[in-house]
C-alpha cells in the first residue's frame, strides 16, 4: 500500500494549499484580532486553515486512487465509506468557516455537529461493541447510537478545545493519526491506514506555517475537521479489527485532548457556567502559568502525545493481561498528571462533595431536631414549654434570633391582633408577658441589613394566636433550601399547641396530648 506516497503529497498539498488559503483570508480579513485575554498575539492572524487541511486530505487519496494500482486500495475507494467520510468532511469544514467567518452562536454549532454525527451513525460508522481486555467486548445494544454521536461531538470539542496555542491542535492530531496509521498497518487494516496517512500528511504540511509564530490559524473549520477525522479513522480502525482493545488505540491516542475537555467540563460545571464559555484553564494555559514559552508548552504537549502513542501501539501486540497492565500504567499517568495539571479541579470537586455531604448531614440532623421538637410540643403543659422546645431547634438549625408574640386573650378571636401589638417588641429578658425573645450568641446584635428575616403567622381554625419573627445572619451565602419548610413545621406545631393550651386555660378543661 501506497501509505508513504500519500502521506508525502498530503504533505505537500496541506502546505500549497495553505498559504493559498492565507492570501485569501488575509485580503478578505477573516483574521484572529488579539484581544488581550486568550488571543495574546501580537497582530491579526488569517483564519481558515482548515481548508487547506480538507484539499490535501482528499486530494491526496483521489490522486493516489488514481496513480496507484493497489487491489486493496482501489476496493475501499469502490466503497462508499470514503465518500461518506468527504461528505461528511465536507458539511464540518463548512460549518466552522461559517463561525470563522460570521460567528455561529454556540447553540447553532452544536446542532450542526450534532446533525452530521447522527449522519454518520445513520450512514454506517457505529460504535457497536466497547474493547474489554479482561474478556470478550461489550456490546452496547440500544446504547450503540447515543455512545456513536458521543464519539463524534467529543472528537471533534475535544480537538476544538486544545487550539489555543500555535500548533498545538494540529500536533496532536499528527501524533494520533501517526499513532492510527502505524497500528492499522500492523493490524492490516488499509482503510484506516489510508486515511491516517493522508490526515498525518496534511497535519504536518500545515504545521510548517502554524508552528509558532503562526502565519495562518486552523480556525474552527480547522479544529471541527481535525476532530471529525480522527473519529472516523478512529472508529473505522476499530470496526475492521478483530482485537479486542482496538477502539482503546484511538482512546488512549487522543488520551490528551479527552482529559482536557474533561477537565473544561468538570471546571465549567463546577463553576456553573455555559460549557462553551472561554477561559484561560487549560492544560496549555496552566504550563504557560508555569513559566514555560509557547514553544516549550507545546514540546511538553508532544511529549505526552508521543508517551500515549507508544501506549497504544503497544496494544497492538499485546495479550489480555498485558494489556490491562499497559492500562493500569496509563490510569496511574492519568491520575498523576489531574492531581498536577488539574489541581484546581480536584480541589473544587473535592470542595463541592464535601459541602454536599455536609449539606446533607445538616439537613437529616435539622429534620430530626424539628421532628422531635414537635413531638415534644403535643405534650407541652405550658406556653413556655414550647418555647423552649422552639429554641431547642433554633439553635440546631444555626438561626441566629427568634420573637414570638402571641395575642393577648386566650384563644383570642379572629383578626389580626386580639389584643396584640403589630410587631414583637424587644424587650430584656427571654419572656415577657405572651412575647418571647431569644438571641444565640453575638449574631443576635447584627445589623438587620445582613439577616435573614422572615414572619410567620399563626392561625387555627380561624382564630389569631400571633406571629413568629425568624432572623438569620447570612453574609452573602444562599440560604438552605429547608430552612423556610422546616419553620413552617415548627410555626404550625407551636400554633396547634397554643390553642390546645389557650382553650384548655379559658374553658378549665384538662390539658389533653394533641393528636398527630
Amino acid at each position: 500500500m501506497p501509505y508513504g506516497a500519500v502521506f508525502a503529497l498530503a504533505a505537500a498539498m496541506a502546505f500549497a494549499a495553505t498559504l493559498v488559503v492565507r492570501s485569501c483570508a488575509q485580503r478578505a480579513g477573516v483574521v484572529d484580532r488579539p484581544d488581550g485575554f486568550r488571543k495574546t498575539q501580537e497582530q491579526g492572524v488569517p483564519l481558515l486553515g482548515g481548508i487547506g487541511v480538507f484539499v490535501a486530505f482528499c486530494g491526496s487519496i483521489l490522486i493516489v486512487r488514481a496513480l496507484a494500482q493497489a487491489p486493496q486500495l482501489n476496493h475501499f475507494m469502490a466503497t462508499r465509506d470514503v465518500r461518506l467520510v468527504f461528505a461528511g468532511a465536507a458539511v464540518v469544514m463548512l460549518l466552522g468557516v461559517l463561525d470563522d467567518v460570521w460567528g455561529l452562536r454556540a447553540r447553532w454549532r452544536l446542532l450542526g455537529m450534532l446533525l452530521v454525527s447522527i449522519g454518520m451513525y445513520a450512514a454506517g460508522f457505529r460504535i457497536t461493541a466497547v474493547s474489554n481486555p479482561f474478556g470478550p467486548a461489550i456490546q452496547l445494544g440500544w446504547l450503540a447510537p447515543v455512545v456513536t454521536v458521543f464519539w463524534f461531538l467529543g472528537c471533534m470539542n475535544a480537538i476544538n478545545l486544545m487550539d489555543g496555542l500555535d500548533g498545538l491542535a494540529a500536533g496532536v492530531a499528527f501524533f494520533a493519526s501517526g499513532t492510527v496509521l502505524l497500528a492499522g498497518m500492523a493490524l492490516g487494516n488499509a482503510p484506516a491506514s489510508l486515511m491516517a496517512a493522508a490526515l498525518a500528511g496534511a497535519c504536518v504540511g500545515f504545521l510548517v506555517l502554524n508552528f509558532h509564530p503562526a502565519s495562518i490559524y486552523l480556525g474552527d473549520c480547522g479544529s471541527l475537521l481535525l476532530g471529525f477525522l480522527l473519529a472516523c479513522v478512529g472508529l473505522r480502525g476499530a470496526q475492521k479489527s478483530q482485537m479486542v482493545v482496538a477502539l482503546l488505540i484511538p482512546l488512549i491516542a487522543l488520551g490528551l485532548p479527552i482529559m482536557d475537555t474533561s477537565l473544561a467540563i468538570l471546571r465549567r460545571w463546577l463553576k456553573a457556567v455555559p460549557f462553551f464559555c472561554s477561559d484561560r484553564q487549560h492544560i496549555h494555559h496552566k504550563l504557560l502559568e508555569m513559566g514555560l514559552s509557547y514553544r516549550a508548552a507545546v514540546i511538553v504537549m508532544y511529549g505526552a502525545c508521543l508517551i500515549l502513542a507508544e501506549i497504544a501501539l503497544l496494544m497492538t501486540a499485546t495479550n489480555s493481561r498485558q494489556a490491562a497492565a499497559l492500562l493500569l500504567v496509563l490510569g496511574l499517568l492519568t491520575y498523576l498528571a489531574v492531581r498536577t495539571i488539574g489541581r484546581h479541579e480536584y480541589a473544587m470537586l473535592k470542595e463541592k462533595v464535601g459541602g454536599y455531604v455536609e449539606r446533607r448531614h445538616r439537613r437529616m440532623e435539622v429534620r430530626a431536631a424539628a421532628n422531635v421538637a414537635s413531638a415534644s410540643m403535643r405534650n407541652a403543659r405550658s406556653v413556655q414549654d414550647l418555647w423552649t422546645a422552639l429554641t431547642g431547634v433554633a439553635k440546631t438549625m444555626g438561626l441566629d434570633g427568634m420573637d414570638l408574640a402571641l395575642a393577648d386573650t386566650p384563644a383570642g378571636g379572629s383578626g389580626d391582633g386580639g389584643g396584640m401589638s403589630g410587631r414583637a417588641e424587644h424587650r430584656r429578658g427571654d419572656r415577657d408577658g405572651r412575647h418571647f425573645h431569644w438571641r444565640n450568641g453575638p449574631n443576635g446584635q447584627t445589623r438587620d441589613d445582613i439577616l435573614w428575616t422572615a414572619v410567620f403567622p399563626m392561625q387555627v381554625n380561624g382564630s389569631w394566636l400571633g406571629r413568629l419573627w425568624v432572623h438569620k445572619a447570612t453574609n452573602g451565602r444562599p440560604l438552605e433550601g429547608d430552612v423556610p419548610d422546616t419553620l413552617q413545621l415548627l410555626t404550625k406545631a407551636v400554633a396547634l399547641n397554643t390553642y390546645r393550651l389557650d382553650h384548655a386555660e379559658s374553658t378549665g378543661s384538662t390539658l389533653s396530648r394533641t393528636p398527630h
